[in-house]
């Protein structure tokens, strides 16, 4: 999904910002910014998949994991014919429109509802800054939302911590588990399919995790 994502990532930057606003992508993009030169990650970057752990008592899942049988986004694209249309396309924005519009209604997994589950993705903070977060959406590529176009609403996931995750200093990049609820949210930033009541958060090592 990584490759898709990013050839149209310039093309939908201006359907987001219409969508949401240039006051909140500003807002986001200064956290951004900070996170960018000291994270290591560039805009795009992925995470090796989770290994499992035999003694979780969370299922450790990937990404893939939230998308319902049957849906991907290469089929948007297919149906809505994006690849065929050039830059100075009139039909090209109108396409990209809808393509936006069709991401932000992507369905959930509906397997998923109420699972115990455990995910790595990437951080964007909703209320301040990382050390003081509390609400938050955990995405699949660095920069999403911010930088970068958000992700299908069915690759978002908005997280609430439970107070024993609360005290816990957030990394750009971190293993969430929780309980994962299929939920539609809104949010400055982007529209979710779900919704995660989070227990604990460790900051993403490849070395413990990664395959």
């Amino acid at each position: 999904m990584k490759f898709t994502i990013s050839i149209i990532f310039g093309a939908l930057m201006l359907t987001c910002i219409s969508a949401y606003g240039p006051a909140a992508w500003a807002a986001g993009d200064r956290i951004a910014q900070a996170d960018s030169a000291n994270s290591g990650f560039s805009i795009g970057d992925t995470l090796p998949p989770v290994k499992p752990r035999a003694s979780s008592p969370y299922e450790d899942i990937g990404w893939d994991s939230l998308l319902p049988e049957g849906w991907s986004v290469e089929k948007i694209m297919e149906d809505l014919n994006v690849n065929a249309l050039g830059d100075n396309d009139p039909k090209a924005r109108e396409a990209l429109q809808k393509m936006r519009e069709m991401w932000d209604k992507a369905p959930a997994n509906p397997k998923l509802n109420n699972r115990r589950v455990s995910i790595a993705g990437f951080v964007v903070p909703l209320d301040g800054e990382r050390e003081k977060t509390r609400e938050f959406l955990l995405v699949p590529y660095f920069g999403a939302c911010i930088h970068a176009p958000a992700p299908p609403a069915n690759q978002v996931v908005h997280v609430v911590l439970n107070k024993a995750a609360a005290s816990v200093k957030l990394t750009p990049a971190a293993l969430l588990s929780g309980t994962i609820r299929v939920v539609r949210s809104d949010t400055k930033l982007a529209v979710t399919s779900y919704e995660m009541t989070v227990d604990k958060v460790e900051p993403y090592k490849p070395d413990d995790f990664a395959i």
